[in-house]
């Protein structure tokens, strides 16, 4: 009878699958953009008590933006510390389809954040981006600095400029009440202190916000995200799969993977993202590692959801000292919501459907 049961609660999922799947609206991944863009896009101006990265009023802390790597594995969540966090992105990591997260604090630094994992090629472009310091717990030493991220920072001046902070080495200690090798926590707090300490120099490249919520564009009150790697047969890592509701009394997305929704482990609450995107770009591959098609520079698709709405839009970055700009429908600089953003990293393999 058991058994029975249990068959007939799996059909029941099933079919709930296939007719939540019949709803959806699956958008066509590519990575040719349509959008007409600028030549150039300038920089947003720094405005007195707007934070750069969210537009909500500066907590007034000195501004040394932070990108701290991720666990992004079943077993690693929910992270501590990332409720304080201003952007989050998923990157593509390994093979199979599995990513890792990174999280921007540029306005609070809470003391610890975790769990920290190990760098590759494809987050460094993203921090540079930012001109932030760079908190990851060791990495693959390779040849090449297409996939090796110590040669690749070094290439892009960020040890020069002292923005590196290999966990291995300190600034983080291991927590017992998760299991490893899930449990590095970096000390964020330390950082800020030490980059203050030290005179480092950051610019600040803000987003462009507005307080005009987005009203066109196609329904999107739930988007579910599945991340492949490059092989479209392969079923999604169940981590890097994810699915983000509309919380309409929030006026952001609700993010939910296979282990629930994401959350801070310190507050117990879920994070909410005023603003998800989906950043297209061919992914390259050398001695099985995975990186970014001319780390991050050029121009490319982006899938933009605000507001419950959907817009295909652009991203364009020329150099890799420049920000990366993301670009409306009409070719200008897209608008952002005020509050955290979270950006998925990707390719045109990866499926992205909404209702």
């Amino acid at each position: 009878m058991k058994r029975v049961l249990a068959v007939l609660m799996i059909l029941v999922v099933l079919l709930g699958s296939v007719a939540c799947a019949e709803d959806m609206t699956l958008i066509k991944g590519t990575l040719k953009n349509s959008i007409k863009l600028k030549k150039s896009y300038p920089d947003n101006p720094v405005i007195e008590g707007v934070s750069s990265t969210t537009g909500l009023p500066a907590s007034g802390e000195a501004y040394t933006p932070l990108m701290v790597v991720l666990d992004n594995s079943e077993a690693a969540h929910p992270h501590w510390g990332v409720s304080q966090a201003d952007v989050i992105y998923q990157v593509p990591n390994a093979g199979e389809g599995a990513t890792k997260l990174l999280a921007l604090f540029a306005d609070h630094y809470p003391e610890q954040v975790g769990g920290v994992r190990s760098a590759r090629t494809p987050m460094v472009p993203i921090a540079k981006s930012w001109d932030a310091a760079f908190a990851f717990a060791g990495g693959p030493e390779l040849k090449s600095s297409n996939v090796d991220p110590t040669s690749l920072m070094s290439k892009v001046g960020m040890y020069k400029a002292k923005k590196v902070y290999d966990l291995m080495g300190g600034w983080a200690h291991r927590v017992d009440f998760v299991k490893r090798p899930h449990n590095s926590s970096c000390h964020v707090l330390d950082i800020h202190n030490d980059l203050l300490a030290n005179g480092a120099k950051f610019e600040q490249r803000p987003f462009l916000f507005t307080d005009e919520p987005r009203t066109e564009g196609k329904d999107a009150t739930y988007i579910e995200i599945a991340h492949r790697g490059d092989d479209k047969k392969k079923r999604p890592n169940p981590a890097s799969q994810a699915s983000y509701t509309y919380n309409a009394e929030l006026g952001a997305y609700i993010r939910s993977n296979s282990s629930g929704e994401y959350m801070d482990r310190d507050t117990m609450e879920a994070v909410p993202f005023a603003n998800v995107i989906v950043l297209r770009v061919k992914f390259k591959w050398t001695s099985g590692y995975v990186y970014l098609n001319d780390h991050l520079k050029g121009s490319g698709v982006a899938e933009i959801f605000q507001n419950g709405k959907y817009v295909r839009g652009a991203w364009q970055r020329k150099e890799s000292e420049d920000r990366v700009v993301f670009i409306g429908p009409d070719g200008k600089e897209l608008p952002m919501q005020r509050g955290k953003t979270f950006i998925v990293v990707t390719n045109d393999v990866t499926e992205v459907s909404y209702k």
